[in-house]
């Protein structure tokens, strides 16, 4: 027990149970079979997507362009939809090339010039939303074809593919980091630069792969996001970020680098979509929305640092002992 209450995502579980129990009293409707189902459904895009994230501020990177990425590769994707004779092969392959390209670029740039992520991915943010939007002239892709928006609600032996394009997602991106050696240099870059340099990991090679690997997240996410809404809108994504990042660092991720779940990650998902189907069913307005993620964010950081701060105090009064037990002992 001890042990649970000491992992951070446990702490968020409990908060994602005490919201959902706050909720549920006030409106009977939250707890119902179907309403979990929409829950889950109507998140399953950020849920990606912050799989993908994930790797990212693990190395101590951060991308706020996924929003705009997001908008790039759904336009893209609706447009190969059109196409007579394609299926759901050209519309995957459309969608994770383009966001594997888009991602790459930020990590070409962030590991080849050395600028720092956040630069880089401000200034593609905007790259990417303006060359679709010259690119589009601001207009929307309508009347994609029935096989393609009906993916959303398709079911393989009762589980709609949404959730099993999550779970395989899920699957990938628990084994790199678990079960690869690029998965302990992800760690290990964001845990000390200098040091997994100098043991031989190809640093510039694994923040260009984490990049790449959101993009090609985010690619996937865009073939259901425009296969949810059925047209695709030139500013799709914009401010998806935010949610994105939020909900990985709610669910424990260092901003720092070096530490981060997927596990926690989901769980900040689910936070996020709690709130929001709460505030819809309470009918409160919602732009509160933004004011309670900001203050549980700014709650978890908060923690997070307070945390750190004790275990390096208590690191620091263990070295203090142990230097004075082997000077006692000289």
């Amino acid at each position: 027990m001890s042990y649970l209450l000491k992992k951070r995502e446990f702490a968020m579980f409990m908060m994602l149970m005490v919201i959902s129990f706050c909720i549920s009293l006030i409106t009977p409707a939250f707890l119902t079979p179907s309403n979990l189902l929409s829950i889950v459904m109507n998140n399953i895009i950020l849920a990606i997507m912050a799989m993908g994230m994930t790797l990212v501020i693990v190395t101590s990177g951060i991308d706020v362009s996924v929003g705009s990425q997001l908008g790039f590769a759904a336009i893209f994707v609706g447009l190969a939809a059109l196409i007579p004779g394609s299926n759901i092969v050209t519309v995957l392959t459309v969608g994770i090339i383009c966001g594997i390209v888009l991602g790459l670029l930020n990590g070409i740039l962030i590991a080849g010039a050395e600028i720092p992520a956040i630069v880089v991915s401000l200034g593609t943010m905007n790259i990417f939303r303006g060359s679709l939007l010259l690119y589009t002239n601001g207009k929307w892709v309508t009347s994609l074809p029935a096989w393609y928006t009906s993916l959303y609600n398709t079911t393989v032996m009762g589980i709609p593919i949404p959730i099993i394009i999550l779970l395989l997602v899920i699957g990938a991106t628990y084994f790199i980091a678990q079960y690869t050696r690029l998965g302990r240099s992800i760690y290990a870059l964001g845990g000390n630069p200098a040091i997994a340099s100098r043991v031989g990991i190809n640093t510039g090679m694994v923040t260009m792969f984490v990049f790449a690997y959101m993009g090609a997240l985010t690619g996937i996410a865009s073939i259901l996001y425009g296969a949810q809404l059925a047209t695709i809108d030139p500013n799709a994504g914009t401010s998806f970020e935010l949610m994105v990042i939020s909900a990985v660092v709610i669910g424990g991720a260092n901003v720092l680098g070096g530490s981060g779940s997927l596990l926690g990650s989901l769980i900040g998902v689910l936070i996020l979509g709690v709130l929001q189907n709460g505030i819809i069913l309470m009918r409160i307005e919602p732009y509160w929305q933004n004011v309670v993620v900001g203050l549980i964010l700014i709650t978890a950081v908060t923690l997070d640092v307070v945390n750190n701060r004790k275990k390096e105090e208590r690191k620091k009064v263990i070295y203090v002992a142990e230097e004075v037990k082997a000077g006692g002992s000289m």
